[in-house]
């Protein structure tokens, strides 16, 4: 028994924002139904350059703990199926355009009809209603207008995507927030309810503390690279090997360790780097002595040395260096799971290491419809129904 066992999901999302929320639910227990049109299914299935023998490794990394159902949903037979899972479904999500669950007639009204305690997340870019609700839109077009890049980049350089699609992937995880709050909601009440997530929400939600400076200061956070606005010394620093080390003495205490590390202990005592707020007010001039001390040594006779003086530092490390990353392997945060066609590929597996009960990564990511027959027949379709769904196109 995992946590959420008995849960049963109907997924209709597509590409990162549902997708990556449904598969950490699947991943605790939960049954995740991949609703995917027949022929096409989910676009991140060919999405990206990087495939194993043809499969693309977006899809991959965002689908395992599910199993696939292809249901024409324009269909009316394809509806009438859609409709068969929902006394055993729990949970539906969907990412399509608002509007467009109404017009296939599975919005969450129609579906509450049937199933009155559902649990029903719509994620869109900008929401269901407002004026943007309508605009055709993907992490990097809400990164641009939800801030994010205006303050990510090179000081005095232009604006800079964030390098992962943070606003899908926070949205994911607020959708699975979410869920595991309507399903708490439900056991205690017996009520079921609609969840809505907007990217834009998830993207300004995530300019935290930024957002209250400029509340109070009405000056927009500035593009400052790898500096850190609220702290300093907080930023990269090059060393005597070309290689850059990331330093982040944010309490009083921090400094004082890297002060002794640097062989420079005056510095405690120095009027213009007193407090966070003098060395922010000085960063500049602080940088330039930090700068001129870590290049006289390598990056790693400087760890070293951090670490014994409990300095927060650490290498600046390409995704190849991080991912094979010793302490990475050791804590099991990558794992192996066995794909049918692309043969044993690594993950990032559950961010949330539960005592009791662990993440278990019991199904690889499906082929399309590859679980069709099977689910069909969960509920109660013959032979005959699903050679007539088959024939017609609606599976």
């Amino acid at each position: 028994m995992q946590m959420l066992t008995g849960i049963r999901i109907l997924d209709m999302s597509i590409i990162t924002a549902g997708p990556s929320g449904t598969q950490l639910l699947g991943d605790l227990g939960a049954d995740v139904i991949k609703v995917e049109e027949p022929g096409s299914g989910d676009y991140s299935r060919t999405l990206g350059f990087a495939k194993v023998r043809g499969v693309s490794t977006q899809f991959i990394s965002q689908n395992r703990s599910k199993r696939s159902l292809t249901l024409n949903l324009r269909d009316p037979r394809g509806k009438e199926a859609f409709f068969r899972f929902l006394p055993t479904t729990d949970v539906v999500v969907e990412n399509f355009r608002p509007g467009t669950v109404s017009k296939l007639g599975i919005d969450y009204e129609s579906v509450r009809k049937v199933k009155p305690d559902i649990i029903y997340a719509s994620i869109s870019a900008f929401g269901q209603t407002g004026p943007y609700s309508l605009l055709p839109a993907n992490d990097p077009v809400v990164q641009a207008i939800g801030g994010l890049m205006s303050m990510t980049g090179a000081q005095g350089g232009g604006p800079v995507r964030v390098g992962n699609p943070a606003p899908d992937f926070g949205t994911g995880m607020m959708m699975v927030c979410g869920v595991m709050a309507a399903l708490l909601h439900r056991q205690r009440t017996g009520e079921g309810q609609k969840i809505e997530l907007a990217l834009l929400d998830t993207a300004l939600f995530s300019l935290l503390p930024r957002e209250g400076e400029y509340f109070v200061t009405d000056v927009p956070p500035p593009r400052m690279g790898t500096a850190s606005p609220g702290f300093s010394p907080s930023q990269t620093f090059m060393t005597a090997d070309g290689k850059p080390l990331y330093i982040s003495a944010f309490q009083d205490g921090f400094w004082e360790n890297l002060c002794m590390a640097l062989d420079h202990p005056e510095w405690v005592k120095d009027p213009l780097f007193g407090d966070n707020v003098l060395r922010v007010r000085n960063r500049d001039l602080l940088a330039e002595k930090i700068q001129e001390c870590t290049r006289l040594k390598t990056a790693d006779e400087w760890l070293d040395r951090f670490h014994r003086h409990d300095v927060p530092a650490a290498p600046v490390l390409t995704v190849t260096e991080a991912l094979n990353n010793p302490h990475v392997r050791q804590t099991g945060t990558l794992v192996e799971i066995q794909h049918p066609l692309a043969g044993a590929v690594k993950v990032v597996g559950h961010p949330a290491k539960f005592s009791a009960a662990p993440a278990k990564y019991h199904l690889p990511p499906p082929g399309l419809g590859e679980h069709t027959e099977a689910l069909l027949r969960e509920v109660d379709y013959g032979e005959e129904e699903i050679r007539q769904l088959k024939e017609s196109k609606a599976i």
